[in-house]
């Protein structure tokens, strides 16, 4: 993130680096990407399910972007500057820039995508993050039209961003706002992300796909700004396929990339396969949300019984046995500048002490044994999930407090899930690019992903004042004091921090593990 003296990011040398050796080299030959994702919608801007963040950054670039190791680098600006009050940032953009359908992109596309992305009709799950922008708030919860917003377009090549208080991460934010072309949705509205209407900016633009099949094939993106650098002419990504499925595809060679997210593949990949797993820490958590607005859940000794009650190393070593870590941490090690997590008083207390604890704190809430109606947990259904929640369920049966499981497919989770129907629930988060706030957000009152439905006054004091704070060290200041109450109030339960696993042929080259989630084609070869 941009925290050089006077706030000035130059993104010439990172530009230069991103692009790799062999610059010059011919684009060559297809790459194949196994996921579990199903795709259905080619919308960046869209809710999270419908397009993964990975796919997105193949197709689409936004003002900042992701060198080959998950840091900030320039996307469609190549240097950006905060104002000295810290009330505005202007973004420089490239020369030359153009859409896949050979139109020029310009300043002004940023505003509508910024625009957009805001609108509430989008939906888009990361917007909050972008509350600095002045009039970004009355946009979003449909208080105001979109002239609100604080983004202008002084000339074809600069964009300027007014805030109502100083943001540092602003550039950071603004990595996961994809640039989208409104001279298409202007034609065509919602229809416009269809395979045979789609126009993109980034690396790679779409070649075919059909909706609801699991094969989308793009090809590299000769208008693309870096297009030179790009050493792999097609991406297939192979989407929707499970664990197993996905495990024989690169057995049988065809696929490059695979991921790996069941214990008993990923042992089979350590004893057969070691040499091409790539297996690294993470910038993701595991928690259990825990939906205050429902009934007992309201009170915090019996959210503490429920955290005490869980014996974490056995969910991560013998229940999921994906190589994550146990914790009592809210957030992942290693974050830059945040690189200590806060922990809980109990965090190293032996189990026999948690449970005894977890059921005095029961009796202190009034909850004899058996006495409780079931907690509702929700989780979408899958066969690690399910051994997870019934591992969970058991630990808290040990104190009392029993559970009914309810898996549901895809959509209908995250339809429940929004409507608050369970007392507990699948809540885990990630990071594209590390950073504290993306893991912190979701607290706030106002936040549109807080579906624990916790409102606490002094947690969105404290992140509030450390999001206006002119410095990034204020900033991870403030959001650690607003991190130790949300560990205090526990309106989630951590239990894992994040591990990723992926095989990867020994034919790809460039392939560089960073605890971000993003690995863009464009920075990897074929041998």
């Amino acid at each position: 993130m941009s925290t050089l003296p006077r706030r000035r990011f130059l993104g010439t040398a990172l530009a230069a680096l991103a692009a790799g050796e062999g610059a010059a080299a011919a684009p060559v030959g297809v790459l194949r990407r196994a996921v579990s994702t199903e795709i259905s919608s080619m919308d960046p801007q869209r809710p999270t399910g419908q397009l993964t963040s990975e796919l997105a950054a193949e197709l689409f670039t936004g003002l900042t972007s992701y060198d080959r190791g998950g840091r900030l680098a320039p996307g469609c600006a190549t240097s950006w500057e905060a104002a000295p009050d810290g009330l505005a940032w202007t973004f420089r953009l490239r020369e030359g820039l153009e859409w896949s359908d050979g139109r020029p992109l310009d300043a002004r596309d940023f505003v509508f995508t910024l625009r957009r992305y805001l609108a509430p009709e989008t939906g888009a799950a990361q917007a909050s993050r972008l509350d600095s922008i002045r009039g970004a708030r009355d946009l979003r919860h449909g208080r105001a039209g979109p002239e609100v917003l604080g983004v202008g377009a002084p000339d074809a090549r600069t964009l300027r961003i007014e805030l109502e208080h100083p943001d540092v991460e602003l550039p950071t934010m603004l990595g996961a706002a994809y640039c989208v072309p409104g001279h298409v949705i202007a034609a065509r509205g919602r229809e416009w992300s269809r395979p045979e209407s789609i126009v993109c900016n980034g690396a790679y633009a779409l070649e075919r796909w059909v909706p609801g099949a699991k094969r989308i094939e793009l090809r590299r993106n000769p208008r693309h700004h870096d297009a030179a650098s790009v050493r792999i002419e097609r991406v297939h990504w192979l989407t929707g396929h499970d664990d197993a499925t996905r495990l024989r595809l690169y057995r049988l060679g065809e696929v490059e990339v695979s991921t790996i997210e069941d214990a008993g593949n990923l042992g089979i990949a350590r004893r057969e396969l070691a040499a091409a797993l790539h297996a690294s820490p993470e910038a993701a958590v595991g928690w259990i949300g825990l939906n205050v607005g429902r009934g007992r859940l309201a009170d915090p000794r019996l959210r503490r019984a429920l955290s005490l009650a869980i014996d974490r190393r056995i969910i991560t070593d013998r229940v999921r046995g994906l190589g994550e870590q146990p914790s009592d941490a809210l957030l992942p090690p290693g974050l830059p500048a945040h690189a200590t997590p806060a922990m809980p008083d109990y965090a190293d207390w032996p189990m026999p002490r948690r449970i005894a604890a977890a059921r005095d704190l029961l009796r202190q809430a009034g909850i004899a044994a058996g006495s409780m109606p079931p907690l509702v947990v929700g989780f979408p259904a899958s066969p690690t999930a399910r051994k997870l929640f019934l591992a969970v369920a058991a630990m808290w049966k040990s104190v009392g407090i029993p559970a009914e499981l309810r898996p549901m497919d895809g959509r209908a989770y995250v339809a429940a899930l929004d409507a608050g129907q369970f007392d507990a629930f699948s809540y885990s988060s990630f990071a594209q690019v590390p950073t504290a706030t993306v893991f912190l957000d979701r607290f706030h009152s106002q936040s549109s992903i807080n579906f624990v439905r916790w409102r606490n006054p002094e947690f969105d004091r404290l992140f509030t004042a450390a999001g206006r704070q002119p410095t990034l060290a204020q900033r991870v200041a403030g959001l650690a004091a607003a991190e130790r109450v949300v560990l205090r109030e526990l309106p989630v339960i951590p239990l894992w921090v994040g591990a990723s696993n992926r095989l990867v042929s020994p034919r790809v080259s460039g392939w560089v593990d960073h605890p971000g989630q993003l690995h863009p084609s464009q920075y990897l070869a074929l041998r």
